[in-house]
């Protein structure tokens, strides 16, 4: 069975809405941060649409044959694509390219094997190349009889206006409290990090994923720990924990753990305008250590420890409660 979506049923309810009326845009655009379950909520959208018995409520049944094959990714008018990964290199790409996009129209073009539709999935559409993205465009202009686009983004920006304003557009907020503790106990978290998952995922619960294994979960408690005050931190274990764990943890999820506590000290620094600026560009630099990694290959244990003993140096001149 498919996974159940939760803290977007304004989104569905939408779709269901206009599916029924026969009014459903040929093109969908979910945005909103990381994690929120988008990629979730398109592939539920996608069990609407191709369900053989939809229910009252307009979500998939998921008892036909149908949401069976979509659940176990094996339904012929179904097809997503997104970031690939390169087995040689052994890191994903950076774009979304032009001969995916190609071949996504190319599916949608022919007529749907299980019924007359057929829905095409892009995650991570905002990392099409200029390339990609004027071939996408061609494909919203002129749609294909039965065929739907779910497209999913994190930054809404980063997609050309022309192909922004040719799809309807919903956004994924984060979850709510009592959704955000519902995902989290069907995810499974142990008891011992369950404060961390809550504390660090604000609503997204993508962004904590990685902490349902549980050397990864014992990892990030010690981090935790490591970090609460990163003034008096003992420099020596924060720099064996990053050489030991740095490539086995998502960056992003080091450096959320890493600013929580700083970010309750840059709540009572009490300094001059001009300091507290430069310490607000400390913190800023730790924040964006993740994308620096990438985009300019750098080593990530040095590059963070580094950003670290600046953050430190900084928060000296500074005066915080």
């Amino acid at each position: 069975m498919m996974q159940t979506v939760l803290g977007h049923d304004d989104v569905m309810a939408r779709f269901a809405h206009l599916m029924r009326d026969k009014h459903l845009p040929h093109a969908w655009l979910l945005h909103g941060l990381s994690g929120v379950g988008k990629g979730l909520l398109a592939v539920q959208l996608a069990a609407m649409y191709l369900c053989e018995s939809v229910g009252d409520n307009g979500k998939a049944c998921g008892a036909c044959h149908s949401c069976h094959m979509l659940a176990v990714e094996s339904h012929p008018d179904f097809m997503a694509t997104g970031i690939l990964w390169d087995e040689k290199k052994k890191k994903f790409h950076r774009d979304i390219s032009v001969d995916q996009v190609r071949e996504a129209l190319s599916f949608l073009s022919l007529s749907g094997m299980e019924s007359s539709r057929r829905v095409l999935l892009i995650d991570d559409a905002d990392a099409m190349n200029g390339q990609a993205a004027n071939a996408l465009l061609k494909g919203l202009e002129e749609p294909n009889e039965g065929s739907l686009m779910l497209l999913v983004c994190d930054d809404i920006t980063r997609l050309p206006v022309t192909i922004v304003s040719r799809c309807m557009l919903a956004h994924c907020a984060p979850l709510q409290a009592e959704d955000m503790k519902e995902v989290c106990l069907a995810m499974g978290f142990s008891d011992d990090v369950l404060d961390l998952v809550q504390s660090i995922a604000m609503g997204c619960p993508g962004q904590v994923q990685a902490l349902q294994d549980a050397d990864v979960a014992k990892a990030c408690l010690q981090w935790q720990a490591l970090c609460a005050d990163i003034q008096r931190a003992d420099i020596g274990e924060i720099n064996a924990w990053l050489n030991q764990h740095v490539n086995s943890i998502p960056h992003d999820l080091i450096v959320s753990i890493l600013a929580l506590p700083l970010e309750t000290s840059l709540q009572h620094l009490d300094a001059n305008q001009a300091s507290k600026q430069v310490v607000f560009d400390a913190f800023a630099s730790l924040l964006a250590w993740p994308a620096e990694v990438v985009r300019h290959s750098l080593r990530p244990a040095p590059a963070l420890l580094a950003r670290i003993l600046e953050m430190r140096r900084v928060l000296k001149e500074g005066v915080v409660s």
